[in-house]
């Protein structure tokens, strides 16, 4: 037994919140909550800090099990959240002690490098442009847009024709090789997402992610498309999962490692994936230990196919900025993923193959600036998804 010994919140500009855990023979592991919902979360993670002290830190599963039904309620973003944030750290733990990456544990890796893409930032049609020649200088060949603003349930052609702009905009900065996929966000019902598919097709999107909520399926099943759909970010069980999988009704599911329950959980949704001919590609628009986490679903993972990053080992303020690229003030991995031709190499080293640098996120904390997502209207006053 290799007992946890410490265990503690550490919050990291510009608004992550990552569990730094100590076990007695001094190995360090680092895992990744989601980035929002701050106070709960945070709440959350210094709870399950005292539950684990003394728990044998090879005993992933029984840590896990017990943080996600000890309480007798289960599910829920910030339960899930912070189980697989601890899950995260203890598999980062026991690949360190093993001297072995994560993946090495996973069975093995399947491939040596992975496709990687980040989101655009902007708010007009010149800037998500610009912002894509930008990802193009960092060596990337796959982006993401996310050109939409509150929209009616029955828009017209009019109404849905800023988001058209938006990525014809970023199809005539990167040309037709480049793969570009559209993020609606869930911003549309199905009535709208059924509209707008059709004049999207003309620019070749790479896929449609979250084209409406992806609830219980029923939404998503009424589209009727060539394009590939892609949904899951907000999915929090595998039966969550299975509704969107037998039979698949999206061609890409996206589970976020930081909210399904960790590494074990999305190779499992992986395993679904495969089995329905469906690929897999985490969520990931945190900070850079998800990263790492995630890149180790896709070294060991069959159904993988991209990887989402939000930072490869930068953070703090100001992170994206509209019409441009990556630009945080300080590096939180000591040798941060590097982007060779739009792929970044499998972590060779143990754990989750990084290494924090504490000192930095101390020198930076004035740059804490943890927000909530903005409340969106529509005309009429009415809620509108954000």
């Amino acid at each position: 037994m290799t007992a946890v010994v410490g265990a503690r919140l550490v919050r990291c500009p510009p608004r992550w919140l990552l569990i730094r855990i100590e076990t007695e023979d001094g190995i360090i592991g680092w895992g990744e909550a989601i980035g929002d919902l701050h106070e709960e979360v945070e709440a959350g993670l210094d709870a399950a800090s005292k539950r684990i002290i003394g728990e044998d830190s090879s005993d992933i599963s029984r840590i896990v099990e017990r943080l996600m039904k000890g309480r007798f309620w289960r599910d829920g973003p910030v339960l899930n959240t912070v189980a697989s944030a601890v899950e995260m750290a203890l598999w980062d733990i026991k690949g360190k002690r093993l001297g072995v990456p994560v993946w090495q544990l996973l069975g093995g890796k399947v491939r040596d490098k992975v496709l990687v893409y980040r989101n655009l930032w902007g708010s007009t049609p010149e800037e998500f442009a610009d912002s894509a020649r930008a990802a193009l200088e960092e060596g990337l060949v796959a982006m993401k847009v996310s050109p939409a603003g509150p929209t009616s349930n029955i828009p017209s052609d009019d109404e849905l024709q800023g988001i058209v702009e938006v990525l014809k905009a970023v199809r005539n900065a990167v040309g037709p090789a480049v793969k570009v996929a559209v993020d609606l966000h869930g911003r549309l019902s199905p009535a709208a997402a059924r509209r707008l598919i059709p004049m999207l097709a003309e620019y070749d999107p790479w896929f449609i992610e979250e084209p409406c909520l992806p609830d219980d399926s029923t939404g998503i099943r009424l589209l009727d498309t060539d394009l590939p759909l892609a949904t899951g970010e907000r999915l929090l069980t595998l039966h969550q999962f299975k509704l969107h999988l037998e039979p698949p009704c999206v061609d890409i599911v996206q589970p976020d490692l930081s909210l399904v329950g960790g590494i074990s959980a999305a190779m499992l949704i992986g395993e679904l994936a495969a089995m329905a001919q469906v690929s897999l590609a985490p969520h990931c628009p945190y900070g850079p230990v998800q990263t790492a986490a995630s890149l180790q679903i896709a070294a060991a993972s069959a159904a993988h196919q991209m990887q989402e990053v939000q930072s490869l080992g930068g953070a703090g303020l100001p992170g994206g900025r509209a019409g441009g690229g990556w630009a945080w003030s300080f590096n939180l991995l000591k040798q941060p993923f590097i982007v060779e031709d739009g792929y970044v190499a499998v972590p060779e080293g143990a754990g989750l193959g990084i290494e924090i640098d504490e000192d930095a996120i101390a020198a930076h904390m004035d740059e804490w600036n943890p927000h909530a997502p903005p409340i969106w209207a529509q005309p009429d006053g009415a809620f509108a998804e954000w």
